[in-house]
């Protein structure tokens, strides 16, 4: 009895490909190609702009500030207002900032102290891009004052412990960009500020 069999050596020829595998392999390799370019850093870049104006998370700045000031007893932490971050395609920067944030702490011997900070103005210049980095670049105008009052059971008193009272504005930062979430780390502050 003889069987037959198909084979096939290295001789034999493959067969072409055809012009639609040919097109689908070219899009693949523009797309990689492309993803290669811009990266992470870029895109986040392009959401920093085209998510402004951006408004700053008064919930979550709340809740840092209790992880913030530890070895107090903070009993309530409220912040009225608005912060409010526009950023134009020119990386041209306007802070306007109207916040007044309130902490209240229980201290020994029946005393509450109520500790308040008030953010007021507007500052605008311009920022320059390096990866995921915001450097302040030219002159900056404006700026935004901050006004720290400290009562203990209704007087005026000085503060045992100090209040963090960082601005935005002129200062360098780094930032990260995403599904209109917008996180800056400012240099030398304790928050990470997130707008959205």
């Amino acid at each position: 009895m003889l069987f037959l069999s198909a084979c096939r050596t290295d001789d034999t020829p493959s067969a072409p490909e055809t012009p639609a595998a040919g097109a689908a392999a070219a899009t693949t390799e523009a797309a990689t190609t492309e993803a290669a370019t811009t990266g992470p850093a870029e895109a986040d870049l392009r959401c920093l702009v085209a998510g402004s104006p951006w408004h700053v998370s008064k919930p979550d700045l709340e809740s840092q500030f209790r992880g913030i000031m530890r070895g107090i007893d903070v009993t309530d932490v409220h912040i009225a207002g608005d912060q409010i971050l526009t950023v134009g395609s020119d990386l041209g920067v306007r802070i306007s900032d109207r916040t007044t944030t309130t902490v209240t702490v229980d201290m020994s011997g029946g005393l509450t102290m109520v500790m308040t900070q008030k953010h007021t103005g507007d500052t605008a210049g311009r920022w320059e891009a390096d990866g995921n980095a915001l450097r302040p670049v030219g002159a900056w105008t404006g700026g935004i004052d901050v006004d720290t009052k400290v009562a203990i059971n209704g007087r005026t008193a000085n503060s045992p412990v100090s209040m963090p009272g960082t601005t935005l504005g002129n200062i360098p930062m780094t930032f990260t960009c995403a599904d209109g979430s917008l996180n800056l780390t400012v240099t030398g502050s304790p928050f990470v500020y997130l707008f959205r």
